[in-house]
């Protein structure tokens, strides 16, 4: 997994982008956790926000804690786990975004 991996802004209702510190607050307690270890050795603890399944791919969303900023992936199920995949198209970039703001973007 590379550090350029894609993005989007957490779209909570109080329209502006979360890239700094603000008063209300976000409930992903009730969230899975997964522990990342990047290709350049960097940790991240991240909430699997959601999982998504669109033309026969499966992509997931995910939140590193105590940050705003949700990461989108492809994966895949392997005999070894799970397989994190970058989005390198961006129409299919485009549609897990789209997807993922349907069900989270008023939160």
């Amino acid at each position: 997994m590379s550090k350029d991996n894609k993005e989007i802004m957490c779209q909570c209702g109080c329209n502006h982008e979360h890239n700094h510190e603000h008063e209300h607050d976000h409930d992903y307690e009730d969230f899975p956790r997964i522990h990342l270890v990047l290709e350049d050795d960097t940790e991240v603890d991240c909430l699997v926000l959601t999982t998504m399944e669109l033309r026969g791919k499966k992509f997931v969303a995910l939140l590193p804690v105590g940050e705003e900023r949700v990461l989108l992936y492809e994966f895949k199920e392997t005999d070894e786990g799970i397989e994190l995949i970058n989005i390198e198209s961006d129409e299919e970039f485009e549609l897990a975004s789209k997807a993922f703001l349907e069900e989270f973007g008023d939160e």
